[in-house]
C-alpha cells in the first residue's frame, strides 16, 4: 500500500489528551518550532478530511462515518502535513480548502476534462450523471453551502471513478503482463485521503481516485508500486529493487506526491 505518510518521515508527536472519544483524542497540543499548537477534531457528517491552519491552531474535520483504522490514517496524514508547513511557514492561514463547483466550469483531470453542470431540484436526494465528459449534478434545494460543497465532491468522485476504472484496469493488466505475470484480482477506484493505492493479501487492487491529478508517469509509479506488492506484499530491499526495475527514476514520482499531495482533492 502507498500511504500518504509514506513520503512524511515527521514522527507522529506525542498527544496530551484533553477529550478523548473511542480511542481517538479530539483535543490536544503539538509543538512546532518550540511553541504549543492546539489540535482541534471534529468528526462530522461529511465526505472527506479537511485542515485548517490559522491563528486558532489546526483543525481536522473528518469523516464521522469512516472506519476507526481509516480516520486514524487520515489524522495521521493532515496532522503531519499541518506540522510540517507549520514549521516552513508559520504565517500559513487557510489549507486545503473546499473545493468550490461553479456551473460551466471545465474540472481537469490527468489528460482529460469534464464539464460540470448544476442544476437544483426539489427532491431530497442530490444524484449525479456521467455523460461522456460532462459531469451533470442535480442538487437538492435548501442545502447549506458546506452540504452542498460535500454533495458536489461526493458526486464528481462517483462519476470520475465509474469513469476511470477501466481505464486504470486496463493498465494495470498491461504492466501486469509485461513486468510481473502475477495473478490479479479486482481493481476498483474510490476517493481516497489515507492512500494513493492498496494492494490486499489477495491480489485486489483499489487506487484512489485523486490520484489521477497527478502526472501521467506519477500515476504509472504508484499502479507499479501495487502491482510490486503482488510478488513482495511488504517494503523490504528486494520490493524496492523490483520496482527500479521496472521504473528507475520511481524516486522522482515519489517526490512529486510528497510536494503536492494535498493539492489533489475534491
Amino acid at each position: 500500500m502507498i500511504p500518504l505518510s509514506l513520503f512524511d518521515n515527521t514522527s507522529a508527536p506525542a498527544l496530551t489528551s484533553k477529550d478523548e472519544v473511542n480511542g481517538i483524542q479530539r483535543q490536544f497540543e503539538i509543538v512546532v518550532n518550540g511553541e504549543n499548537i492546539p489540535v482541534r477534531i471534529l468528526f462530522e457528517p461529511r465526505f472527506n478530511n479537511r485542515v485548517t491552519v490559522n491563528k486558532k491552531g489546526i483543525l481536522l474535520r473528518v469523516n464521522e462515518k469512516q472506519e476507526k483504522a481509516e480516520q486514524r490514517k487520515s489524522i495521521d496524514t493532515l496532522l503531519k502535513w499541518a506540522k510540517n508547513k507549520l514549521g516552513d511557514k508559520p504565517e500559513l492561514l487557510d489549507s486545503l480548502p473546499q473545493r468550490k463547483y461553479v456551473n460551466g466550469e471545465i474540472l481537469q483531470v490527468g489528460e482529460q476534462e469534464f464539464v460540470i453542470s448544476i442544476h437544483y431540484h426539489s427532491a431530497a436526494n442530490s444524484t449525479a450523471k456521467l455523460f461522456r465528459n460532462n459531469i451533470v449534478l442535480s442538487l437538492a434545494k435548501g442545502l447549506t453551502p458546506e452540504s452542498e460543497a460535500n454533495a458536489c465532491s461526493y458526486l464528481v468522485a462517483k462519476c470520475l471513478c465509474r469513469f476511470f476504472q477501466p481505464l486504470i484496469s486496463e493498465r494495470l493488466h498491461d504492466f501486469n503482463h509485461r513486468f510481473f505475470k502475477k495473478q490479479l484480482g479486482t481493481v476498483k477506484m474510490k476517493y481516497a485521503t489515507s492512500f494513493w493505492g492498496h494492494c490486499s493479501a489477495q491480489g485486489n487492487i483499489v487506487i484512489s481516485i485523486r490520484l489521477l491529478f497527478a502526472p501521467r508517469s506519477v500515476v504509472d509509479y504508484v499502479l507499479i508500486h501495487e502491482l510490486a506488492h503482488l510478488v513482495h506484499h511488504n517494503h523490504s530491499s528486494r520490493f524496492w529493487k523490483l520496482v527500479e526495475t521496472v521504473m528507475p527514476s520511481y524516486e522522482n514520482a515519489e517526490k512529486h506526491l510528497k510536494d503536492h499531495n494535498y493539492l489533489y482533492y475534491l
